[in-house]
């Protein structure tokens, strides 16, 4: 009898034995299991240790609302957003942690050339210039993003942007000429023509023909786009300024007249006509002579004015000088010189 019970401890022994040993944590419940370990918030902040301590913060110590990064995101909502705490640009895109999670973009993703809105602005260049990227107007002023111009140098933010220029800076390289104004690739049209025109303004010959965009004649209109431009009429249609369908002859705001180009063979302005246009500034006359040509003369301070009748009222001067009056007789110099635009010495006005 002794022998079988003797036998039966042996298997007994021998099936615990088999059996897997508890760890020191379960058998004696003096440690916790890696879960809650990871899961510990020994200040009660919302943020576990562990990622407090790998992320440079203070376990013991409530810093929910700290913000060492200064980049608008507190600790808390960083550890909520996945972002890190003592890097302002987690994911190195251009853009604040705390301003792309205001204007709910990723800031663990690089997102900076993606354009939600589609106002040509990408992610970056709307934290540049203080818009909002999920919002085509921020301003809701009927312009979007792209085409505002706030720095008023007559370029909107997307061509500032293309040329590498500051939208928020008129002036970007401090040499007292607007951006606008610039003529990055001195071909002779400025920033603002050439992004009208359609041309590179940082390509002197957009085109490669040889040939400089300001020296290109694009209406064949024997005007250079240059001298269209600087004379405010349109290098793209011969007559898109001009009441009368001629390109050039209108004169607004003193703008030039080269080289007497408008005037035609044999209009020596001695047959009078209908005024069409006077710049009192530059003294510039446009008129319709009674031959049909157009006539540009230069009324200077020398000039005599005279009624063609008596009984006119006032003395004749250079104040009668409006579009529809008619002029008698004028009398110029220097008709014959192509060079100079020529003098009127004396205009005789008709009266009513």
């Amino acid at each position: 009898m002794k022998r079988p019970l003797k036998l039966a401890l042996a298997v007994t022994a021998a099936a615990l034995g088999a059996l897997p040993m508890a760890s020191p944590a379960v058998a004696g419940g003096k440690d916790v299991p890696d879960r809650a370990r990871a899961a510990r918030d020994s200040d009660h902040d919302g943020m576990p240790d562990k990622w407090e301590k790998a992320n440079g913060l203070n376990p013991r110590r409530n810093d929910a609302r700290g913000d060492a990064d200064r980049d608008k995101l507190r600790n808390l909502a960083e550890y909520q957003a996945g972002t890190r705490p003592r890097k302002a640009d987690t994911d190195r895109d251009g853009m604040p942690d705390g301003w792309e999670v205001i204007n709910r973009l990723r800031p663990t993703r690089d997102d900076a050339d993606a354009d939600p809105d589609r106002d040509e602005l990408t992610n970056e260049q709307e934290y540049e210039v203080g818009a909002r990227p999920k919002v085509a107007d921020t301003d809701r002023d009927g312009t979007s993003d792209g085409a505002e111009d706030p720095d008023e140098d007559e370029l909107d933010n997307v061509e500032e942007f293309l040329i590498d220029q500051d939208p928020l800076e008129a002036d970007s390289d401090d040499d007292g000429v607007l951006d606008g104004a610039e003529d990055l690739d001195d071909d002779g049209l400025s920033n603002r023509d050439e992004f009208d025109l359609e041309t590179d303004p940082e390509e002197a010959d957009s085109d490669d023909d040889g040939v400089l965009d300001g020296e290109e004649d694009s209406d064949d209109d024997g005007y250079t786009d240059a001298e269209e431009c600087e004379r405010g009429s349109d290098p793209r249609h011969d007559d898109s300024e001009d009441e009368d369908g001629d390109d050039g002859d209108d004169i607004e705001d003193g703008d030039d007249i080269e080289d007497g180009d408008d005037i035609e063979d044999g209009a020596d302005g001695a047959d009078g006509g209908t005024v069409e246009a006077f710049d009192a500034e530059s003294g510039l006359l446009i008129y319709t002579a009674t031959n049909g040509f157009t006539v540009v003369v230069t009324v200077t301070d020398g000039t005599e004015f005279e009624w063609a009748s008596s009984g006119c009222g006032d003395a004749a001067s250079i104040e009668n000088l409006n579009p529809g009056q008619v002029l008698g007789e004028v009398s110029v110099s220097g008709a014959e010189d192509l060079d100079q635009i020529p003098v009127a010495e004396k205009v005789e006005l008709v009266c009513e």
